[in-house]
Parts: structure tokens; sequence; C-alpha cells
């Protein structure tokens, strides 16, 4: 159980970075085209949302897949060669 709530951890953490990274990105990007730097605060509160919808989707799936390989090698046991 541990394991999963470090998955949790890191990956929303990782989704937060990476998503205000990308927001910060476009932010230079229109600063290079119009010579204004802004992060609007929602951009941020939203790159945090949408971070750590991404990372409790990637621990779920991680959840799922573990126990898909339990119930698989539960049902086929291993043949004698």
């Amino acid at each position: 159980m541990i394991t999963y709530l470090k998955i949790l951890i890191y990956s929303c953490a990782y989704c937060i970075f990476f998503c205000g990274l990308m927001g910060t990105g476009a932010s230079v990007f229109i600063y290079f085209k119009t010579g204004f730097f802004l992060i609007p605060e929602g951009q941020i509160i939203r790159g945090f949302l949408f971070g750590c919808i991404a990372g409790s989707a990637i621990t779920l799936t991680v959840i799922v897949f573990k126990l898909i390989d339990k119930y698989k090698a539960r049902a086929n046991p291993p043949s004698d060669p």
C-alpha cells in the first residue's frame, strides 16, 4: 500500500512539474512574440489540477495492471518443461 502511495505522490509531482513547464514555455513563447511575460493565476491552478488528475490516472493504471498480472499468474500455473 505504501508503494502505491509513493507512486501517486511521484506521478502527481512529475505531472504538476511538467504542466508547469509547458505553461511557462507557452508564456515565454508569447513573451518573444508580443513582449509581455504573463503567467495567469488560472494557468497555475489549471496546471496543478491537471497534474493531480494525470498522476491519479497513472497510479490507477499501475494498480489495475498489477491486479491483472496477479490474476493471470494465479489462473495459469507454469508448466513443467
